[in-house]
């Protein structure tokens, strides 16, 4: 009898000790940049899979995903891994991709617009690349788009490329009406003076006013604002960006709208009917649209003020059970050897700094200007609130753009906003 009881009680111990382990499948706590949780095991996560086998998810145009196909071929060739490719529809914005997450539909691989990967990965549902990427990112990748990936201690995603927004302009037009594109707040202000003597072109800008990042880009450059001291301070309404915002109002008369307000005018069309002086776009359509005679403008950052880069970025899902893979995927798809040959066949810029460094060789752009390389300036806000706050500055902007809403009122819902 006292051997069967001495059975019952160590049965019972055994049971107490096992509901005290740590459990394996704690994930981060959901939240903003609250700064102290440490990435540990996701949740459900699921079995491993097939060595060397992955799903990658992305979102780009058909040819762009013709020509990462081709290079995804050269890596399998080369390292005998299996690897599903699939391109999201265009309206998968990040509710979408987050809902997707949420419900385990996930591949092993995302690739994300950076200014996402906070957000993501303040939900947990991303892993650092500490766990899984075998290179080295800081001081190899510029600043501006490495900045976007950094929460919390971590880095979460490896950059692919990036998109600044660049100013274009007909040489032969400026030349002939005696202008030149302003640096400073003071010359945006000179040339505004100007422009109210002039009658032909009678239009300064034109830009996409449903682009957000087009019109705060503009805001950013009428405030000649070079050091910004946050991550989310562009989100804060200053005396700097009240003033610019305010030359924002005067120049309000001289925009000229492009993209989907224009029933299919754009950019170039504008600018090759002498209807604006200066278009307003990011460097892969300037790319795409380049011509004799039209030049391209990199802003220097530490000199005229921000403009905003875009970029996207690979991340690894927290649910993959092949993490390793991943990683060695994402390394050999970011090479040097690999950005080169991606601007080659896209256009899009690379996020390695010797690549800059060694244009002539590379086959980069010249003109680009040093800020963008050795990290002068502030780095592109990132805070996990961005693609929210973005959304909500997008309406507002685009009313106040097109008349709707007086400066004001502008000025107030930029302020209940945070900007």
């Amino acid at each position: 009898m006292k051997r069967r009881n001495h059975w019952v009680l160590f049965a019972i111990l055994l049971l107490a000790l096992i509901n005290l382990s740590p459990s394996e499948t704690s994930t981060l706590t959901n939240s903003e940049d609250r700064g102290e949780a440490e990435p540990v095991a996701p949740q459900n996560r699921e079995a491993d899979k097939e060595p060397g086998r992955i799903a990658v998810a992305v979102q780009m145009s058909e040819a762009e995903f013709d020509d990462l196909q081709r290079l995804n071929q050269k890596v399998m060739d080369e390292t005998g891994m299996q690897v599903e490719l699939t391109n999201l529809k265009a309206d998968h914005d990040l509710e979408a991709i987050r809902q997707k997450l949420e419900l385990g539909e996930s591949p092993d691989v995302l690739l994300l617009n950076n200014t996402w990967v906070r957000r993501l990965a303040s939900y947990g549902y991303l892993l650092p690349t500490e766990s899984y990427y075998p290179g080295s990112l800081a001081g190899d990748v510029l600043s501006a788009s490495l900045a976007q990936n950094e929460w919390n201690g971590y880095t979460w995603a490896v950059p692919l490329d990036i998109d600044p927004y660049v100013w274009v302009y007909r040489e032969d037009l400026l030349k002939a009406e005696n202008l030149k594109l302003p640096s400073s707040p003071e010359e945006w202000q000179q040339l505004l003076a100007k422009q109210k003597t002039r009658t032909s072109p009678s239009f300064l800008i034109t830009f996409d006013y449903g682009d957000p990042y087009a019109a705060l880009s503009l805001t950013m450059q009428l405030s000649g604002k070079t050091g910004s001291g946050g991550a989310s301070s562009v989100f804060k309404l200053t005396k700097e960006t009240g003033e610019a915002v305010k030359r924002l109002d005067a120049l309000r008369p001289y925009l000229l709208p492009s993209g989907s307000d224009t029933a299919g005018q754009n950019v170039w069309s504008q600018l090759s009917a002498g209807k604006a002086v200066f278009g307003l776009v990011q460097w892969s359509e300037a790319h795409r649209h380049h011509s004799p005679g039209l030049q391209i403008v990199f802003p220097d950052r530490a000199i005229s003020g921000e403009m905003w880069i875009t970029g996207r970025s690979y991340a690894v899902t927290a649910r993959t059970g092949n993490g390793e893979a991943a990683g060695r995927w994402i390394s050999a798809m970011t090479t040097q050897v690999q950005q080169r040959q991606w601007f080659e066949l896209t256009g899009n810029l690379p996020v390695h700094k010797i690549l800059y460094q060694q244009a002539e060789h590379g086959g980069v752009p010249g003109g680009i200007p040093p800020s963008l390389m050795n990290g002068k300036g502030t780095p592109v806000p990132a805070g996990t609130e961005i693609p929210g706050n973005m959304d909500k500055y997008a309406s507002i902007t685009a009313a106040f753009l097109k008349g709707g809403l007086g400066l004001q009122a502008y000025l107030n819902e930029l302020s209940s906003l945070g900007l």
